[in-house]
Formats: C-alpha cells, sequence, structure tokens
C-alpha cells in the first residue's frame, strides 16, 4: 500500500482546474513515487544507499512543487527563473500562506539545503520517510492555495453586478452586505450547478475575488486575502484609511440553521483580529452545502457594533 500522503496528493491534483501547473503537480508526485520506491528497496535489501536516493527524489519534488507555486501565485513563467531564485523569491515575499510556508521552511533546512550543499551526507530510514511526508504535505497545502489563487483570479476577473454604490457607509456594513450577497447568490448558484464538493480553498478564494471585484470602483478601499499578522492570518482583509474589516470564513455541515460552536470560535478569532489589528469591525461567514438561505446578524453582546455574523438561515443553535 502505497504512503497515504501521496495518495492524497493525487486527489489534490486531479481536483485543480486545468492548466500548466497541473502537468508539473503530476511531475512532483512521479518524483514522489520513485522516492517511495528507493524506501522500500532500502527497507527490503538492507540497502542505506537507497535512503539517500530518497532525499534526492524528494528534492526534486520539492523544486517541482516551488515552481509551480511560483507559476500560479505571481502569473509568471518559472522556466526563466532558476531554483534558487524562485526559493528565494517565495522565502522572502509575503505569498506563500502560513501553513505552506512552514512546511516550505521545514523541507529547505532539514533536506534541501544540507544534501545540496554536502554531497558526503547519507540518509537514514527515518530521515527518508520524514522527508517524503515532508515534501509530500507541503505539496499537499500548496495544491490547497493553488486552488484558492484560481478562484481568486477567476471572482476577481469577473463584471461587477454593482451590489453596492454607497460609498458613504461605514465599511462594515458595506462589507457585511458584500458578504451576504456573495453567501445567497453566488454559493447557491454554485451548488444548482451540481458543485455541491465545493472545497474550503476555492470558496475562500472566490469570496476574496468577488470582493475585490465589487469593490474596485472604490478606489480607496483595498482587498488583501490571507493577511499574515504574525503568527495570525486573516481569510480576508478590507481596508479604507483608518477603517479595517477582517473576514472569517467557517464551513458547516449543519443540515439546518447555523453551529453555535463553529461562531463561538469564529468570534473568539476575530476578537484577537481586531485586537491584534485595531481593527474597526468584522464579518463571520459560515457557510454549509445544506444551507437554502442565508441571514446577517449583529455579534452578541459587546461585539454587537463591530461584528456581523452571515449564517444559515433560520439561526438555530447545535
Amino acid at each position: 500500500m502505497g504512503l497515504d500522503v501521496i495518495q492524497t496528493l493525487e486527489e489534490k491534483i486531479q481536483k485543480l482546474q486545468n492548466g500548466p501547473h497541473v502537468a508539473g503537480l503530476k511531475a512532483v508526485k512521479l518524483h514522489l513515487d520513485a522516492a517511495e520506491r528507493h524506501l522500500k528497496r532500502g527497507q527490503a535489501e538492507a540497502d542505506d544507499s537507497s535512503f539517500t536516493d530518497v532525499i534526492f527524489r524528494c528534492n526534486q519534488a520539492f523544486e517541482g512543487s516551488v515552481k509551480e507555486a511560483y507559476r500560479v501565485l505571481t502569473d509568471k513563467d518559472p522556466q526563466k527563473k532558476t531554483p534558487a531564485e524562485i526559493e528565494k523569491y517565495l522565502a522572502d515575499g509575503d505569498l506563500l500562506r502560513k501553513r505552506v510556508l512552514d512546511q516550505f521552511t521545514r523541507y529547505r533546512q532539514e533536506w534541501r539545503n544540507p544534501s545540496t550543499h554536502d554531497y558526503t551526507l547519507d540518509f537514514d530510514e527515518d530521515e527518508a520517510l520524514l522527508a517524503i511526508v515532508t515534501v509530500s504535505v507541503f505539496a499537499i497545502v500548496l495544491c490547497d492555495q493553488i486552488e484558492g489563487k484560481l478562484a481568486y483570479d477567476e471572482a476577481a476577473a469577473a463584471q461587477s453586478s454593482t451590489v453596492v454604490d454607497e460609498p458613504s457607509l461605514p465599511l462594515l456594513e458595506l462589507v457585511s452586505q458584500l458578504v451576504h450577497t456573495f453567501a445567497k447568490d453566488h454559493l447557491d448558484a454554485g451548488l444548482a450547478r451540481g458543485s455541491v464538493h465545493l472545497r474550503y480553498p476555492r470558496i475562500e478564494g472566490s469570496l476574496a475575488g468577488f470582493l475585490s471585484a465589487e469593490l474596485a470602483k472604490f478606489p480607496d478601499i483595498s482587498v488583501t486575502p490571507n493577511k499574515r499578522i504574525g503568527r495570525l492570518e486573516v481569510d480576508v482583509l478590507i481596508e479604507r484609511e483608518t477603517e479595517k474589516v477582517v473576514i472569517e470564513l467557517k464551513h458547516s455541515a449543519a443540515e439546518r440553521g447555523y453551529s453555535r460552536s463553529i461562531i463561538e470560535r469564529a468570534l473568539n478569532q476575530v476578537t484577537r483580529y481586531i485586537h491584534e489589528l485595531k481593527a474597526s469591525g468584522a464579518v463571520i461567514l459560515e457557510y454549509s452545502p445544506m444551507a437554502p438561505m442565508y441571514e446577517v446578524e449583529p455579534g452578541p453582546g459587546e461585539l454587537r457594533d463591530i461584528v456581523r455574523i452571515v449564517a444559515p438561515y433560520p439561526m438555530i443553535s447545535d
């Protein structure tokens, strides 16, 4: 039986939208298949050199992964850059999501750089297994970010539906109206076309792209998806002069209404974001594939004036 993480990667690649990145990621998966064969040979034949061969194959998979990250996240051809240039660009830039960056950094520090700069190194079975798992997980979470970026690009390129034409509205009210429109119109439309298994990265990317398209008419408003603030990461950050609104997306499998426990976790998160960013407000969107309708309600208690909750209707607790 193959390693589960490699199987998971294959499933992720199969679900991605078509494009040059798909061929590149399939090549990454082939390198990992070869690495697994080297691992099994080393285990069966007591051939320690096979474990070092695993690392070299994993390095090729890693380089292929960062090339496809560069291709999609920058909309540029990676063939014009060396692997070292791409790695430095991704390491120094603000393009990778935190979970992707963590795996990227770990593999570079523990396997990629040591094996590249010291040709005398030998690796054992445990190191070989960890290398396969680490680079596979990196490719998996990278696929999620690629999916979100492609969804963002598609939604951002769409024609604005002119949902809101009142720039004088407080930013929190403006954003909550748009998030509500996205939930009740765009999510339902996707489900009606049979896209029942819409995944979180795609929804998150589509939401940020929709907001970008709708708010493009207001030059003083900026939309930043996946905004990192230290160890925190905000799904979407909307800014206008001194106003800042954070958006937190949550997925629920509830068949009716919203999940109280999910909303409570989201409230804890956005309260922290508001404090760290000195934000003026937050919008929580809880999405359920079973939801026929969505409504907007203010946050509870002291959060009433600074938080809006967009969730399935009727709003009943779990």
